[in-house]
């Protein structure tokens, strides 16, 4: 039985090769095609053969329809992507990689020219990017090939396999302890109330700035998260508002200092942390407001660091994961994509753990 090819392996398709011609060695010029059956896989190579032999016969060259990587970039965002992503997603995730990075690199490359050298090439071009730009770059770039691939538009995805680096090394992400935690709630209360429920949720910054009064259910103490607030790229707008990050609705138990935050907030707007004018904040300029307090915190208490909303939020999930809670709970609370995300984030955090109790014994 003949061995399959690491195509045929990793999709299930079946090829049939057909001859096409020799080079000037001598050597056979094959072609594959693929096709779940191997009576597709055959009509696919018959056409193809029928298309050549027409182009003979007429003297026109016969033009299989084929794509530029900026035209199949641009298609693979309009069809598969902007219907699937929320707006910020789309445009932010999606759309700003692929504009700002992809296209003005491979631009009109023929899809089918672009080999695993190529990528590897752009990857060095790219190593003054953070590790999660670069991993950014590469989910864009396999997406458009795997597409491509599904349409009968190239038969590999030359992005299997590539290996990148960042110069920059990894960031470091501050932590609370469930003390510290306690401390910059306190500290909070009154000054700041969001940052109560962003260390007793694990919002994200915008699911915390799109929270409506409607979400809040004060007697059964919990919340759900219905959207999310992100700034707007339009002008004349201030902000969008749209389904949480990953479509994740999703309800949130109500703990005892958020419960009183809530209860004594006054509903003058739909929204529970609304701007001056009633309409959700604009999340930078909160982001802003975040950085003074932590700030005025850190001059009171110098070993709490100066976090951001995205660390806030991380620390809840640390806390969660420490005190025992499954991970499995942890992706549902956080809203994460799926437990592989999860796990990524806050297993490595029990490893911390253990190499700081076993400093202190050795």
């Amino acid at each position: 039985m003949p061995k399959k090819s690491k195509r045929q392996q990793e999709t299930g398709l079946v090829e049939v090769k057909i001859t096409t011609g020799r080079d000037l060695t001598g050597k056979r010029l094959q072609k594959s095609f693929y096709g779940k059956s191997k009576q597709e896989a055959r009509r696919k190579a018959q056409e193809y053969l029928i298309e050549q032999e027409a182009a003979l016969q007429t003297g026109k060259a016969f033009i299989k329809k084929s794509y530029t990587f900026e035209e199949w970039a641009l298609k693979w965002l309009e069809i598969y992507k902007k219907p699937h992503t929320t707006p910020n997603g789309y445009a932010w995730t999606f759309q700003n990689t692929v504009r700002k990075h992809l296209i003005p690199y491979f631009g009109n490359t023929e899809l089918t020219s672009i080999r695993n050298a190529d990528i590897q090439a752009f990857f060095a071009s790219k190593t003054s990017y953070s590790e999660s730009m670069l991993n950014k770059m590469r989910m864009c770039l396999s997406g458009i090939f795997e597409t491509a691939i599904d349409n009968d538009l190239c038969f590999k995805n030359p992005v299997k396999n590539v290996v990148y680096k960042s110069a920059k090394g990894k960031n470091t992400k501050h932590i609370l302890t469930p003390e510290q935690a306690e401390i910059v709630k306190q500290f909070a209360r009154g000054r700041m109330d969001e940052v109560v429920l962003l260390l007793e949720t694990g919002l994200r910054r915008g699911e915390l700035l799109g929270l409506r009064w409607e979400d809040i259910d004060l007697d059964k103490q919990f919340l759900k998260v219905n959207r999310s607030v992100a700034d707007s790229r339009e002008k004349g707008r201030r902000v969008t508002v749209g389904p949480p990050k990953w479509n994740s609705v999703r309800e949130i138990p109500l703990l005892s200092n958020s419960l009183a935050v809530l209860s004594a907030r006054e509903p003058n707007s739909p929204y529970i942390f609304p701007a001056a004018d009633g309409q959700p904040q604009n999340p930078n300029t909160w982001s802003q407001k975040l950085g003074g307090l932590m700030a005025q915190l850190h001059r009171e208490y110098p070993e709490i660091p100066l976090l951001t909303a995205h660390e806030l939020r991380h620390s809840y999930g640390t806390i969660l994961r420490r005190k025992g809670v499954d991970i499995y709970t942890i992706q549902k609370v956080m809203g994460h994509k799926d437990i592989k995300m999860t796990t990524e984030i806050y297993v490595h955090n029990e490893t911390d753990v253990l190499k700081e109790a076993i400093q202190k014994v050795f």
